[in-house]
């Protein structure tokens, strides 16, 4: 479930930096999507922001995005571009409604920027790749529009799309660093992969921007991905001497350093993390830590190790009354973590608290398609602690409540959660024939849906194929709480 939308606004395609000269805005069809604004000063801020922002220096771009509202207070695309730098719901919803009520001032390449933004909100994913299509359509030479679009064909699946449309990005500005970036992670990530191609392209991110750690961050990701840990560490060591305050840096050699086995040392890289980071960031290293235990198969130490981090929180600088989304994700990763124990009660007693924290974010967000995911992720929740205590009608009734809350969202993918939990239902029954027909059906990029689709091709005599998705689920070497779940009955399945 995503947090608050401008997760998924970032994650999809960070854009890169054009320098415009001059103040007000001009457009027509060949040039880039205009910059609308009548202070200098506002336009140098936003422009040293999105510079920042564009090789993933979040924080740094969040300083100059705020400088330049504060020089033009109506600036709709630097109050944009906040949104997606935002640290909390409440943060979000506030430059959303900034960029909202300056937009009719904007051009209207930051108008189709600002609607797909609202569009996100509802949850509605035809309403977004349209006016993505209409951006690329209108600024065709634009490697910014080109990779607005890919993400949304990323979005819908449309994956050889995607790919193509990022390489005429390139063909455009071979200096274009989220065309790159999104390439690789493309190749790295979504199937058919290709770890070669991932490999090319972190490369020449890396020989065109050598100073920016973001660039050796991705590299070590590929090496991650290639079961070459010892290259992604010393890939992300070199983010760090590139920049020694990179809490991401950390965050990324604490997972190559966990997945090698050496946990005492990845639980250093995460604290280090924890100390640099900044707003959910912090609590976001401190819960990796705590699945080092779980790697370690000592899920008992890593319950003990969440609980105390629960505590916790509010010396992070954390207060539970305004800053939901770390007492979300920490809650979260407690409810999964006592499922797995089956310590139900404290599952149920989770459960509760995650509910408040999700309902306020929705609340913040406020629109009505956004709560209806909401809630329709919590009945997901749930139904899979019904499932584990082996309640397989209350269990099938939560999905059933889960599609009621989605009926109203416009999305062909919106389904793809609900079928995960009704396949490993129906597998739990030993139903596997059906079971494989609700995988099908979820998102098959997700590692969790590749282990459960093996459980049952397994059941169902098909050897081969369940072995090749548990070598590459027990090889995966990605971390989340989910994966730290799987990970070690993936690898125990192998034969």
């Amino acid at each position: 479930m995503r947090p608050f939308p401008a997760v998924l606004l970032v994650s999809l395609a960070f854009l890169a930096s054009v320098v415009f000269s001059g103040c007000g805005s001009t457009e027509s069809e060949e040039s880039d999507i205009p910059i609308t604004t009548s202070s200098s000063a506002a336009r140098a801020s936003f422009l040293e922001g999105r510079d920042a922002f564009d090789v993933g220096r979040l924080d740094d771009a969040a300083v100059h995005f705020d400088k330049a509202i504060a020089s033009d207070s109506t600036f709709a695309l630097a109050c944009y571009y906040r949104t997606r730098t935002a640290t909390s719901s409440a943060d979000w919803r506030h430059y959303a409604d900034l960029a909202e009520r300056h937009a009719s001032s904007a051009s209207k390449g930051e108008q189709l920027l600002i609607a797909m933004l609202r569009a996100e909100t509802q949850s509605d994913l035809p309403e977004s790749t349209a006016l993505a299509r209409s951006l690329k359509n209108r600024y065709p030479r634009s490697p910014r529009a080109l990779v607005e679009y890919a993400a949304m064909l990323a979005a819908n699946k449309n994956t050889y799309e995607e790919r193509a449309l990022l390489e005429q990005a390139i063909d455009l500005n071979g200096l274009f660093a989220p065309a790159l970036r999104a390439l690789a992670t493309s190749y790295l990530f979504e199937d058919p992969r290709n770890l070669h191609e991932a490999e090319r392209y972190a490369l020449t991110y890396v020989l065109r921007y050598p100073e920016v750690a973001d660039s050796h961050i991705l590299l070590g990701d590929v090496y991650r991905a290639d079961m070459h840990l010892e290259e992604a560490r010393g890939e992300y060591t070199r983010a760090m001497t590139v920049d020694n305050n990179s809490y991401i840096a950390y965050v990324k050699r604490g997972h190559a350093l966990t997945f090698i086995g050496l946990y005492r040392d990845a639980r250093k890289d995460f604290a280090r993390a924890t100390e640099l980071g900044t707003g959910p960031a912090k609590a976001r290293a401190a819960n990796y830590r705590t699945f080092t235990w779980i790697y370690a198969g000592q899920l008992e130490d890593a319950l003990h190790e969440n609980e105390a981090l629960l505590n916790s929180l509010p010396l992070l600088g954390y207060d539970e009354s305004v800053d939901f989304l770390p007492y979300m994700n920490t809650t979260l990763n407690r409810f999964l973590m006592c499922t797995e124990a089956r310590a139900f009660d404290q599952a149920e007693a989770a459960l509760v608290r995650y509910r408040s924290y999700a309902r306020a974010i929705a609340q913040q967000i406020n629109t009505p398609n956004y709560q209806r995911t909401t809630e329709s992720e919590i009945a997901l929740l749930e139904g899979r602690l019904a499932l584990q205590r082996g309640d397989y009608v209350a269990a099938m009734g939560h999905t059933d409540r889960s599609l009621d809350f989605l009926r109203d969202i416009r999305s062909a993918r919106k389904k793809e959660n609900t079928e995960l939990l009704i396949g490993t239902i129906l597998l739990a029954q030993k139903d596997f024939v059906h079971a494989l027909e609700h995988f099908d059906e979820a998102n098959p990029d997700l590692i969790q849906v590749k282990f459960y689709r093996a459980l049952a091709l397994e059941h169902l005599g098909r050897v081969s194929d369940a072995q090749e998705l548990f070598r590459e689920v027990g090889n995966w070497d990605f971390n989340d709480i989910e994966y730290a779940l799987i990970r070690n009955k993936a690898i125990s399945m192998i034969h």
